[in-house]
């Protein structure tokens, strides 16, 4: 057991200093020079309370750009007229002037039955 540890922790070994050389390769190409004091570092520092304000901005921009090439590239119109914006529901006049009519019939039997019963009462 002891020699396939010992096995897998050479290959790792060396797939690691295969890494590294193709990384110094790589940064010689661009011409930057391996910081050979710097420490290695574990990634980008986190930040605590989400995006910065100038990465709002760009991200904002960015979309913001992105929406308009979409709307142009769709050849859209700004917007709809509203003769031909669908209708959400609701009532139409006619059908608002039917329930009112409907309303003030009830009302008025109402209002006589309580007249009736009011008359009712005073001759008692």
């Amino acid at each position: 057991m002891a020699d396939g540890l010992n096995g897998i922790i050479a290959q790792l070994e060396r797939q690691k200093a295969a890494i590294d050389r193709a990384l110094a390769a790589l940064r010689n190409l661009e011409g930057t020079e391996t910081p050979a004091a710097a420490p290695p570092s574990s990634g980008p520092a986190k930040r605590k309370g989400g995006m910065t304000p100038a990465g709002r901005k760009r991200l904002s921009a960015a979309l913001r750009k992105r929406w308009a090439a979409r709307k142009a590239a769709e050849g859209a119109p700004a917007a709809a007229p509203p003769d031909t914006a669908p209708r959400k529901g609701g009532m139409t006049p006619e059908g608002r002037q039917r329930l009112a009519d409907a309303m003030r019939r009830r009302w008025a039997v109402k209002r006589t039955a309580a007249q009736a019963r009011k008359r009712g009462r005073k001759a008692a």
